[in-house]
Parts: structure tokens; sequence; C-alpha cells
């Protein structure tokens, strides 16, 4: 019995290494913030930095009212890209909660929260995903009456904004 515990234990030590490689590590997200009346009226472009090789998969877009699913349709290259989540390309095809296409995003109110969640791996149709590359709480108003680069995890009134050329962090 204790050597079959003592060789299951080597496998899972040797293994680790393998498992810790694969894993994610992690990113940013921020919202480019126009300091423009209209940015009220419209998602931001959001820039993303993930930190290990696997890119953003998908974007969840969630308010109370709202579920969207950005999925991504190719492989990124590269460790930063920026997505117009107003007109996010062929890049990505955007689903709402059943997994049905959404061909068109708008704020439902320039005050009404949004949460951004960016994750490595696609979910199953209208799931969200685990966001491990990156969130973000942002309202389009609070967009609008600033510029540079709207960054960090937690509430709207708890973000900072920052000059887009210290976005993002070190990894």
């Amino acid at each position: 019995m204790f050597p079959s515990r003592l060789s299951g234990f080597l496998v899972l030590v040797l293994c680790t290494p393998l498992m810790v490689a694969c894993l994610p590590s992690g990113g940013h997200v921020g919202a480019v913030a126009t300091g423009h009346f209209s940015a009220r009226h419209k998602f931001p472009t959001l820039i993303v930095a993930w930190c290990g090789d696997a890119g953003p998969r998908q974007i969840d877009l969630v308010s109370e009212d709202l579920r969207r699913h950005l999925i991504a349709t190719r492989e990124f290259e590269g460790t930063r890209m920026e997505v117009d989540l107003s007109a996010p390309g062929e890049d990505w095809r955007i689903t709402d909660e059943e997994g049905a296409q959404v061909y068109r995003l708008v704020p439902e109110s320039s005050e009404k929260e949004y949460f951004v969640g960016i994750g490595s791996e696609a979910a199953a149709p209208g799931e969200e995903t685990e966001h491990d590359i990156g969130t973000l709480v942002f309202t389009t108003e609070a967009l609008a009456g600033e510029e540079g680069v709207y960054a960090d995890a937690g509430e709207a009134s708890q973000a900072e904004f920052l000059p887009q050329e210290d976005f993002p962090p070190e990894c």
C-alpha cells in the first residue's frame, strides 16, 4: 500500500511543472476613455494584454439585463490587442445568453454598469468563461468624462484612469 501511494506522489510531483506551464498567467484589461460626449452612446475599445501563451478566446459583456459573449474566430498572436466592443469585426462572433448570434452591441444607458470578463478558453454557447485574463467594471458615462485607459477590477468608482502609454502594466 505504501509503495503505491509513494508512486502516486512521485507522479504528481513530476507532472506539476508540466501542469503549471500550461496554465495561463493572467493579464490586464482596460477600456479606452476618449473624454468625448459621444462615448456615452457606444461601447468602448478594450485593450487586452495577456501574460501567458494563451490569448483571449471569449469576452463576456454583462449587466443586469444584458448577457453577450464575444467568441474568437481565430487564434491571436502576440500578447496585446484592441477590441472595439461596438464593432468587434470578423475576428469575433457575438452571441446572446441562448447562444444565438447577435449583430450589434449598444449600451442600454450611460449610467448602467457593465462587467467585462476575458478568458483564454471559450465556454459552451451562451455560457460565461473563466475570466483568467482579466475583468473590468465600467459605465460609458465615466468613459465620456475622462481621457486615458480606464483600468482595474472592481466597482466602476474604484477604477482609475491611466495614460495610454502606461497601460498595460508589466506581467
